[in-house]
């Protein structure tokens, strides 16, 4: 608890003279600079997550199916590829859709200009390397999840003529819920305050609040340790907003242990 202290400690004093203010705070809801930031990092956090969470419930879904040899391979795998991040997924990205990575220079070759809909150093590139990271994160969480669904509901829905649908929408996912909702705030997390990837891919040309929170203790102006706190706990903020939000549906959706 050290560290957060010393933020809100400094998050409300005045880089100038030192004294308590609100000043900092002020900054980040009216300079167009933090509000640009902030949008950029909501809108890639909720995005990758949502889109994470649907692939990787089919993903989960898909080695629950496996037998248990089947799923000890893809469950190390997930594992291996959850820790591919930072400089090995940066450069890994770059050689493949990079301007002239490998499959942008072999749709060039049969006449598709690939840059035409997507370039990988924008908000665009920034999504898809979010995405392709909270795969094997949410995957690994969901898979045990699977595993509370019972085989005999299958049976029963099949004998009484559901189909698939209903079943995965009025049973299975409806068990599953808590652990979707538990799902969904670690990949938020996960993906708001992923700073290594951003930093290598487009710099600080696209404002996020990972990115503006170091330039702020670390970058080559001036340094504003001030203005750095008052985003961390900005940020921290907005993670424990959407956990508690999570908590909130699970708590509405269940009680004493039984589904509404």
């Amino acid at each position: 608890f050290l560290p957060i202290i010393s933020m809100i400690q400094k998050s409300f004093l005045s880089p100038e003279t030192g004294a308590f203010t609100f000043n900092n705070y002020k900054t980040i809801f009216t300079d167009s600079v933090y509000q640009v930031a902030t949008s950029n990092s909501l809108y890639l956090s909720f995005a990758s997550t949502i889109i994470g969470l649907i692939l990787s419930f089919f993903i989960a879904w898909a080695v629950n199916e496996l037998g248990k040899n089947g799923q000890s391979r893809m469950l190390s795998m997930l594992n291996m590829v959850s820790n591919f991040a930072g400089l090995p997924l940066y450069f890994s990205f770059v050689v493949i859709l990079g301007n002239t990575g490998i499959f942008v220079l072999a749709l060039r070759a049969i006449g598709i200009q690939l840059s035409t809909v997507f370039r990988l150093y924008s908000i665009q590139g920034l999504l898809l390397m979010f995405i392709y990271f909270q795969l094997p994160l949410g995957s690994l969480m969901l898979v045990p999840a699977f595993q509370a669904v019972d085989s005999s509901w299958k049976e029963a829905a099949e004998i009484l003529e559901a189909s698939p649908f209903q079943f995965w929408t009025r049973i299975g996912i409806p068990v599953m819920l808590p652990s979707l909702l538990d799902t969904f705030a670690l990949l938020f997390a996960n993906a708001i305050t992923a700073y290594a990837t951003v930093l290598l891919l487009v710099t600080t040309s696209i404002p996020l609040l990972p990115v503006k929170i170091t330039t702020m203790f670390t970058g080559e102006m001036t340094p504003q340790k001030e203005m750095g706190s008052a985003l961390a706990i900005w940020m921290i903020i907005i993670m424990l907003a959407v956990i508690c939000i999570c908590n909130l549906l699970k708590k509405l959706t269940y009680k004493g242990g039984e589904q509404v």
